[in-house]
């Protein structure tokens, strides 16, 4: 047998050396193109960025020409799913991702798999698919050349490549390095609490780190900050103790006792916003909206623990500022001193929660009982399959109240209008698309699905007060109706296309996620314009039943204090009360009156540190602590 003929030495080393640098080039070329594309570029960013370049460099030029191609299919992998999860993350949430979040969310995103891909594009897969090429196909050049065209040795220099990609890389987070130390050195901290140091030390919110810092030093200075163990203080506790001594009293007004000795039913409404509200379509929500007490500019904000962090503001009324954690993983058994299902417990009231999935979704089987109901039904305790409609649930719940003589306080938490909006999703029937397209003929597929999945929800509570009316009930419920967070992945802005397909008149307000209190016995319809959010949700309901409760265990607001001036808050978006906007990226005032600018900024130093205390109150177990000591 004749053997396969070889090249001669110098030219498979130059054949070799060839192949390596065309994968060299290559490689650099794509980590540019995903930088360039998804990332932000700033000075910060730029440092962090060539380490992470050059590092692939070494990878390739000093561990051999097989293992570099896996260990750098590890490495280009992973620096591409930070870059492109935070795309994703932001498409889904408005902000960007901490590692702590992306931990805790893990499950969720494997549970809810077809939402989750909605937020990827096809371009993005191919943009994946083109590294897995190019992998592949250097895998394949390896094995052809080193294995079958020649056996050259790896005899590259690795002590002297080492050097001359070490020194750049050293000398690049030096720069770093010595840059956030310039940081902390030339800005006083005693100013306005969202200074460039104060961005990058503690990270307020990720809009702000990455607005200023870039995508790459978020993960570098989040990844400090996972590693280290904060150690909370006796300082810390006494911290928290002046700050919660100095809150507001609670006073009386004139809707103190309004809807006292009423049931209450809270529908904390998946994804529900102003858009979805329509006299024709979803009757029964307008009628709320209507015939009750609306709370004009109420809205709840997507905060990193989504869904979950709105149940946290509405139940405790602390802010979820946990570091990145949702705090139903962080912090599931807490004790909190006043909570909404204690105040309703300790009148004498049954407290259920319900929602259509399963327990372990958001660890709810667990915190919920930690809040204070006495249930909670998952989809399993309900005798439904997980993820079922919200029409489909209320053919079991109705039945648990039309014989019910004992005071309820009940939170629903529904699940119909949830992504992904396509007309073959959950709660989407034919008929509701029938009838939306009738009265909309040119309305996008996207919003037809996201209004029938409200039709379901309104149909689902439609059924309910035809019950209780029949079994005489209907006027002792009080309904409590908003929205969980604005709708993900479907602009509803006043620049949408929502509007011209619909003949509404385009307003961004319509976003908003609402609060309406529904009592079928209202004399007349009531209405009430104030900024305020899921955080006054407690004190508010404690006034209109009439329960006493210590307002220096929480952080919000009663809505109808009349010496309330507001607050809605958000990791993206403007922050507002009822006298100004306050844009915390750009720390610019935009005043509707005639306003003290000194005053708005102490107010807005006072909101920030409000959340740096309810972080501390988490971390340290402040309210349990208490009981011990």
């Amino acid at each position: 047998m004749k053997k396969k003929p070889r090249l001669k030495k110098p030219f498979r080393i130059l054949l070799y050396f060839l192949i390596e640098i065309l994968y060299t080039v290559l490689i650099l070329l794509y980590m540019n193109y995903i930088h360039d594309q998804y990332s932000f570029t700033t000075v910060f960013d730029t440092e962090l960025y060539s380490i992470i370049r050059y590092g692939a460099v070494l990878l390739i030029w000093v561990i051999g020409p097989m293992l570099n191609r896996y260990v750098l299919f590890l490495y280009v992998g992973a620096f591409l799913f930070v870059i492109l999860g935070q795309t994703w993350y932001y498409r889904a949430f408005n902000s960007y991702c901490r590692i702590n979040t992306a931990l805790d969310l893990f499950g969720e995103v494997v549970g809810v798999k077809e939402s989750a891909f909605e937020f990827i594009q096809r371009e993005e897969l191919m943009v994946i698919g083109m590294f897995v090429v190019i992998t592949l196909i250097f895998i394949l050049l390896y094995f052809l050349c080193q294995r079958r065209c020649f056996r050259l040795r790896w005899r590259i220099p690795y002590k002297l490549a080492f050097l001359c990609l070490l020194i750049p890389m050293n000398h690049h987070y030096q720069d770093y390095l010595a840059m956030t130390e310039d940081l902390k050195n030339n800005v006083d901290l005693f100013q306005m609490s969202n200074t460039d140091y104060y961005i990058y030390d503690v990270i307020p919110t990720t809009n702000q780190f990455v607005d200023r810092f870039g995508i790459l030093p978020l993960l570098y200075r989040d990844g400090e900050l996972y590693l280290q163990k904060e150690v909370m203080s006796a300082e810390d506790k006494e911290e928290i103790a002046q700050f919660l001594a100095g809150r507001p009293e609670k006073t009386e007004n004139d809707y103190t006792g309004l809807f006292a000795g009423k049931n209450l039913f809270i529908i904390q409404a998946e994804s529900f916003n102003r858009a979805s509200l329509d006299e024709e379509l979803t009757p029964n929500i307008y009628k709320m909206y209507r015939d009750g007490l609306r709370v004009q500019n109420f809205n709840t904000p997507a905060l990193p623990g989504s869904t979950s962090d709105t149940e946290f503001m509405t139940n405790v009324s602390l802010i979820p500022n946990s570091e990145g954690h949702a705090v139903c993983y962080a912090f599931p058994e807490n004790e909190y001193r006043t909570t909404l299902p204690k105040l309703f417990n300790d009148a004498g009231y049954w407290t259920a929660a319900y929602h259509n999935n399963y327990g372990k979704y958001y660890n709810r089987d667990v915190i919920f009982p930690a809040y204070g109901y006495q249930d909670f039904y998952d989809s399993n305790r309900i005798g439904v399959a997980d993820g079922t409609t919200d029409l489909d649930v209320m053919e079991v719940l109705k039945w648990m109240y039309v014989e019910n003589e004992k005071p309820y306080m009940i939170y629903w938490i529904t699940y119909s209008g949830h992504q992904p909006y396509t007309l073959d999703s959950f709660g989407v029937s034919e008929e509701s698309i029938a009838r939306i397209k009738a009265k909309y003929p040119n309305l996008d597929d996207s919003f037809v699905s996201y209004i029938a999945k409200n039709m379901d929800l309104d149909q689902a509570i439609g059924n309910f007060m035809e019950e209780m009316e029949k079994a005489g009930k209907l006027d002792d419920v009080v309904f409590l109706f908003f929205g969980d967070h604005e709708v993900k992945n479907l602009n509803l802005w006043g620049d949408s296309i929502f509007y011209e397909q619909t003949g509404i008149k385009p307003m961004d307000e319509y976003r908003y996620t609402e609060l309406y209190f529904y009592n079928s016995a209202m004399e007349e319809p009531m209405e009430y314009t104030k900024t305020a959010t899921a955080l006054d949700l407690l004190p508010t309901i404690a006034n209109l039943w009439g329960l006493d409760y210590d307002p220096h265990t929480i952080l919000g607001r009663d809505i109808f204090d009349p010496e309330y001036d507001g607050l809605f808050f958000s990791e993206w978006e403007y922050w507002k009360t009822d006298h100004y906007y306050y844009n915390f990226m750009d720390d610019e005032f935009e005043f509707l009156d005639d306003y003290d600018e000194e005053k708005a900024r102490q107010e807005m130093d006072y909101a920030f540190r409000q959340k740096e205390i309810s972080r501390k109150i988490l971390k340290l177990d402040y309210f349990a602590a208490g009981k011990k000591d």
